[in-house]
């Protein structure tokens, strides 16, 4: 009985271990399969994530694509296929040769892929002419995978700097230096000799900086990035002139060489600024000798150009009515702003032009017909043989509160003779741009300059020297104030040569200053808009501004979603 009972035990133990085993096997089973499902699962995700990865990475490359077709060939800014609905309305001539253009929804290779990733992308360039951005929709394609990204793109220029400089020295016409000058610190120049000005103590500037040449700095701030196209091999990229035993700050530092300025290329700038005066004479206003202009917040302007006889010359209306009756504005008149136009002021010319004069010419006096210099005023040196107030001089003279948008480019000088502001600053814009000087007006009255606290909104360009009227220490001008004053310009600056706008010395006992303490102040809408008509570099490079990615422009198949 006892052994029947074992027998009975053992049966049983048996049979449970059996059950334990065919669980174990199911649920490893089960297991395995799970695993299975999961790796099936994952790999079909990772391809997927690497796909789209993929995708993106060809959107990027098509953008790329398209802007070393503009950097060899500007006029491709034209080119495009309208039936695109991202293109609709931009007027672009079709270019079968490139298969980006998606006719017939064919994609282009991205190269190196082997066919595996491609792009296609469209052009939208309704925004080119008023504020120089071209949008690019760019979509890539990997597999079943498509993404898209759509740009600004932007001619890297003056207007995205707070500041650029072509050459970091003070005008040799200016400082009376020889035309050795007239290369870059990397090249060889003699900096001592060529007068070099440097960014000084207490100096803040609150915007991206740009020099073609070297950046001397001595503790000054520079709160943006701050970019050469001095290509050191090593070391930081600025010097310090022997009296500085400062250090400069650049908040956004070189991640190699740590407190440093960036390199970029250089920008070239364009000779003249001759090519706004056939904007003026097509769609704006041509005046003619010195010109004052005074905005007021009511978007007018009061302007006298005694000179002017013809607005534009050779036109079907020479003489339109948005420019106001010559007579009227060689006497002073007001007028409404040319709101998106440009205004340009030429020299008297010679006989044959329309704006010569033979008989009854204005009379200049001391000085010029629009009041400068004023009876107290010593008249400042000429430069480069061209005489500060010239009688018949392409001058503008200009102030006050600006309601519009309008570019002023003069011949000669521009002369800001007060603080000249927005009435509105998110919507109103103005460009100045001197082929010679722009000054801040600085006058000598009985020996002494004393200037005042001067605002400036604009973007201004000069293609000689942005300075302040009267502070090379030649001048010996003094102004004794209490304090200096500030000079704040919000906008941008862009020049040839350095301009001074302070200077100190002292001679014995007494020590003398002029100018002005500087606080600059970029227009972050310069990145996305221009100024009328504003001038760019001779030849650049066009840089993404903005980007976004949006929703898949198109399938796999090439179909518009």
């Amino acid at each position: 009985m006892r052994k029947n009972l074992q027998i009975l035990s053992e049966q049983r133990d048996r049979g449970a271990a059996l059950i334990l085993v065919i669980g174990i096997g199911a649920l490893v089973t089960a297991l395995i399969a799970t695993a299975i499902v999961v790796a099936v699962n994952g790999s079909r995700h990772a391809r997927n994530d690497v796909d789209r990865q993929g995708a993106l990475a060809a959107a990027y490359a098509g953008v790329e694509e398209y802007q070393s077709r503009l950097d060899a060939d500007p006029g491709y800014v034209n080119s495009g296929n309208d039936d695109a609905a991202f293109s609709a309305g931009s007027g672009l001539i079709d270019d079968v040769s490139n298969p980006a253009l998606g006719y017939g929804g064919s994609w282009a290779d991205v190269p190196g892929s082997d066919g595996t990733a491609s792009y296609r992308y469209a052009v939208d360039t309704s925004r080119y002419d008023t504020e120089g951005t071209i949008r690019l929709q760019s979509t890539g394609r990997v597999g079943d995978e498509t993404r898209t990204v759509v740009v600004d793109l932007r001619q890297d220029e003056f207007l995205n700097y707070l500041y650029f400089t072509d050459y970091e020295i003070q005008d040799p016409a200016v400082s009376r230096r020889t035309d050795a000058c007239k290369k870059y610190s990397y090249q060889g120049r003699d900096d001592t000799y060529c007068g070099i000005i440097q960014f000084g103590n207490g100096d803040r500037v609150l915007g991206e900086v740009h020099s073609n040449d070297t950046i001397y700095a001595c503790q000054a701030t520079f709160d943006g990035t701050v970019t050469t196209a001095w290509a050191r091999p090593s070391g930081v990229r600025y010097l310090r002139t022997s009296d500085c035993n400062r250090t400069p700050v650049f908040e956004v530092r070189d991640p190699v060489r740590g407190n440093s300025p960036l390199y970029r290329r250089a920008l070239q700038m364009p000779e003249t600024n001759t090519e706004i005066r056939a904007d003026a004479i097509e769609s704006g206003c041509l005046y003619t000798g010195p010109t004052s202009i005074t905005f007021t917040a009511d978007g007018r302007m009061a302007i006298k150009s005694p000179w002017t006889r013809v607005t534009r010359p050779g036109a079907a209306v020479p003489n339109p009515p948005e420019c106001g009756d010559p007579a009227s504005v060689r006497a002073g008149t007001t007028i409404p702003v040319p709101n998106g136009a440009a205004i340009y002021v030429q020299t008297v010319p010679g006989a044959g032009d329309v704006n010569y004069w033979t008989t009854n010419k204005p009379s200049c006096g001391r000085g010029n017909p629009v009041g400068y210099p004023r009876s107290d005023e010593s008249i400042p040196a000429e430069v480069d043989g061209v005489p500060a107030y010239g009688c018949q001089n392409g001058d503008i003279f200009v102030q006050g509160t600006l309601d519009g948008q309008v570019t002023l480019a003069a011949q000669n000088y521009v002369y800001v003779v007060g603080s000249t502001m927005y009435e509105d600053p998110d919507d109103d814009m103005l460009g100045l741009i001197g082929n010679n000087m722009v000054w801040v007006w600085n006058p000598i009255i009985n020996s002494r300059t004393e200037p005042r606290n001067v605002t400036i909104h604009a973007a201004i360009l000069s293609l000689r020297s942005f300075t302040v009227q009267n502070t090379a220490e030649y001048a010996r001008a003094d102004s004794r104030l209490s304090a200096t004053p500030t000079l704040t310009v919000r906008g941008s600056i862009a020049q040839r040569y350095r301009g001074i706008v302070y200077t100190s010395w002292s001679s014995g006992w007494t020590s003398y200053s002029t100018g002005y303490t500087k606080n600059y102040q970029y227009d972050s809408r310069l990145r996305f808009r221009s100024p009328p008509h504003f001038l760019s570099p001779v030849a650049t490079r066009y840089g993404i501004s903005t980007w976004i990615e949006s929703p898949p422009a198109y399938d796999a198949q090439g179909n518009e979603r």
